[in-house]
């Protein structure tokens, strides 16, 4: 039976999230898998490419740092773009990849179960996004390259920790086991992907080291 308190799941959703990852998950999935999914998956890049863009705009450089470029508005709407169309596939890379380290480990989720638990567990971030590119725009944050840790900085950090642990948890959900056990899985999935990257690296080194002998 699913717990979480009645009302339109696509409203609730996106507050409960935040401290009922797993009710609100198993909601969401049994609701439609699909929806929303995209959108946050892309709103995630782009919010990513604005606040990159407004940093840059506003970060106190070293004198004997160059600055980097600003880019304009057709610049800064084109690379929301690229960004937003990278977040979408980097999420269908990783929720293929994750579901097979899943059913490894006895999950049971399909790619788009996967898919709505990795990207409904980005919300949060989705929000602290949008509350720095608007502080940082008015003037209230003011990135710097010192090393100094300003309350946002700390508060950013608190909110990344908890988007990992939303999505264990949301990655357990789908697959009807725990947090941990979807640790296992993403690390599972990593150290594959490494070694995938690894052996191409070292396949091309053998290539060109012998097959440059044999010309």
């Amino acid at each position: 039976m699913v717990d979480v308190a009645a009302g339109d799941v696509w409203v609730d959703s996106w507050i409960t999230i935040w401290y009922r990852p797993r009710p609100t998950i198993r909601r969401i999935v049994a609701t439609d898998p699909k929806k929303f999914v995209l959108a946050i998956a892309w709103m995630a890049g782009a919010l990513a490419a604005l606040d990159a863009q407004v940093a840059v705009a506003t970060i106190d450089y070293p004198p004997d740092l160059p600055h980097l470029p600003h880019l304009g508005p057709i610049g800064v709407a084109i690379a929301a773009i690229i960004f937003g169309l990278i977040s979408i596939v980097t999420l269908y890379g990783g929720a293929a990849l994750y579901r097979w380290a899943s059913l490894i480990l006895g999950g049971t989720a399909d790619a788009v179960e996967v898919r709505a638990a990795l990207a409904w567990s980005q919300v949060p971030g989705l929000y602290l996004e949008v509350v720095i590119i608007i502080v940082t725009a008015l003037g209230l944050y003011r990135p710097s390259m010192s090393g100094v840790v300003s309350p946002l900085t700390l508060i950013e950090t608190i909110v990344g920790i908890w988007v990992f642990v939303l999505s264990l948890k949301c990655l357990g959900e789908v697959n009807h086991f725990s947090a941990w056990r979807a640790l296992g899985a993403i690390v599972l999935g990593t150290l594959a992907t490494l070694g995938v990257l690894i052996g191409i690296v070292v396949t091309i080194w053998l290539a060109a080291r012998f097959g440059g002998g044999l010309s």
